[in-house]
């Protein structure tokens, strides 16, 4: 939830891809959520679609340099890194994330990591992605999608398609059924995004002062969904 928290979050990134303007609101806003933090978020629960319902996005993988690829360990990134594909030196977080059992779903162009998510499967996992606490059943065949992100220079080329097939590959490979996640209300436009394919099932809310913290979610009634 912090401001530089995430995949593509180096200033030198930030400054590139966003300018000074973006590097500086960015650390505004880092600085005053040191301090104080309040956020309201939509919360989404999504089945996993059966095989035969998936994108085609995985069948044109290697047309134009793309290349999608599941990241489980940092001794997959080692492999990757001595092929020479970026990864570590934009996602400065994700040896912790990768050691605490979370897996990243990555597009590559090129030898660029040009979009990435995160899976969890377990609450550890969860934990380490920095995301609100909000309510996952990890035994009754749930897991958190989350974290996607694309380099601007790479928007609208449909990379997302590629990395919802990949999370939606490794998550029935492990028996997932319903894919959970939150989406900050001032996130405009990826909630247009998701009014087209999704509607929430909740709504919550995240308090903090300092140290002090308080989260409380409630469902949805029909009629707001």
């Amino acid at each position: 939830m912090g401001a530089l928290t995430g995949p593509f979050n180096r200033p030198h990134h930030i400054y590139r891809t966003e300018g000074l303007g973006g590097l500086l609101g960015r650390v505004y806003r880092l600085l005053v959520r040191r301090c104080f933090e309040y956020s309201t978020y939509y919360l989404y629960a999504k089945p996993v679609p059966r095989a035969e319902g998936l994108s085609e996005a995985q069948s044109t993988a290697g047309a134009d340099g793309i290349m999608p690829r599941l990241v489980s360990s940092n001794e997959e990134v080692d492999e990757l890194e001595a092929e020479g594909f970026e990864f570590r030196s934009h996602v400065p977080n994700a040896r912790e994330r990768l050691d605490q059992g979370a897996v990243a779903t990555c597009v590559f162009v090129g030898n660029q990591l040009a979009h990435i998510g995160w899976v969890a499967f377990d609450q550890r996992a969860l934990d380490s992605l920095n995301e609100p606490p909000y309510k996952v059943d990890f035994a009754n065949r749930e897991a958190v999608g989350t974290g996607a992100w694309t380099s601007p220079r790479h928007r609208g080329k449909g990379l997302g398609e590629h990395g919802a097939s990949l999370f939606h590959m490794v998550a029935r490979d492990n028996g997932i059924e319903v894919r959970r996640y939150a989406m900050r209300k001032g996130n405009i436009p990826s909630i247009k995004v998701q009014e087209r394919v999704s509607d929430p099932c909740g709504e919550g809310r995240y308090f903090r002062v300092l140290w002090w913290k308080s989260w409380r979610e409630r469902p949805l009634p029909p009629e707001r969904r």
